[in-house]
């Protein structure tokens, strides 16, 4: 659980597995909702899995950058949410290179976090995930932080306030990246706590973590209200409205209930479940925000609706 001051400068970038860059000779791989499975009994020790760039020249590469664009002289931190088999036999290869496209300087990260600082005559950097003699990797994601990363699915950010009220809120996610958060932008909420996520959707906010703080904190508060801004919060509000009766605000966007289990099918628990379907079904939440476009798409996604959260009234 992440806890910080009410002025949040806190920025985690997401690197998914690169579809058009990995090992394929041999290689048996499938994708899932949030992870992709990678095989070969013959792959050799030293081949790259799969690798990512950064070519901002767009005319010349025609693909646009798999990485963020990182700050010279800053130090970035690292998380890598994979598992391998055998266990520990691949690492992260992180090679920067100057505007002739150069290899200058070459960083290795060998456990689950590391941290490396960006060279001030770098120019550009790639990032290759590579063999130690692994014959199977489940790989979920790789994060890369401004601040040193707590391990976890879920960020939980408090903006307090004196108040026997509590609002949670739900952070849409970004897909590539945790939304910054700042005090401004939920100042009217009063006394918060932002639950953010790195997963893909955000797993849909459905998670035994979310659901026992959820718990844990019921007695502490005379009001608690969960209020989302963004079609995959809307699930979460929905989802602990049903389970826990806290009062929840959702907007009129709406990802249907078989895409959800369509994609948590491996996932999803009998209860959990009709937990959903009951929410569904016989929903008791209030729709706080009307869009123009109801229509869920991924570009729609990549936008942060947070400034909607000025338009809120508690």
């Amino acid at each position: 659980m992440r806890l910080g001051a009410k002025q949040m400068d806190y920025k985690k970038y997401i690197i998914y597995w690169n579809r058009h860059d990995f090992y394929n000779y041999g290689s048996q791989v499938a994708f899932h909702h949030n992870s992709v499975s990678f095989k070969n009994e013959l792959m050799s020790p030293g081949k790259k899995i799969v690798g990512w760039g950064t070519s901002f020249n767009y005319q010349a590469a025609r693909a646009y950058p798999q990485l963020p664009l990182l700050r010279k002289g800053k130090t970035y931190y690292v998380a890598l949410k994979f598992e391998s088999i055998p266990e520990n036999a691949a690492y992260l290869k992180i090679d920067f290179k100057d505007n002739l496209n150069e290899s200058i300087k070459k960083v290795y990260i060998k456990g689950k976090l590391g941290s490396f600082e960006f060279p001030e005559n770098a120019h550009s950097y790639t990032m290759e995930l590579m063999s130690a003699g692994t014959k199977q990797i489940e790989f979920q994601q790789i994060e890369i932080s401004e601040t040193p990363i707590i391990w976890g699915d879920y960020e939980f950010m408090e903006f307090k306030s004196q108040s026997d009220e509590l609002t949670v809120l739900f952070v849409e996610p970004n897909h590539h990246a945790i939304p910054q958060i700042e005090y401004k932008q939920v100042e009217k909420l009063g006394n918060t706590m932002a639950i953010a996520s790195s997963l893909w959707g955000a797993n849909f906010f459905i998670s035994d973590e979310i659901e026992q703080y959820l718990r844990d904190i019921k007695h502490n508060y005379k009001k608690i209200r969960l209020i989302s801004y963004g079609a995959y919060g809307n699930v979460g509000v929905r989802y602990y409205n049903a389970l826990l009766k806290y009062p929840g605000y959702v907007t009129d966007e709406e990802i249907p209930l078989s895409k959800i289990e369509e994609e948590r099918q491996d996932t999803l628990s009998k209860n959990e479940r009709k937990i959903l379907v009951q929410a569904y079904q016989n929903p008791q939440v209030k729709v706080w925000y009307k869009g123009t476009n109801k229509e869920v798409s991924f570009v729609k996604t990549l936008i942060n609706g947070i400034s909607r959260l000025q338009e809120f009234k508690i």
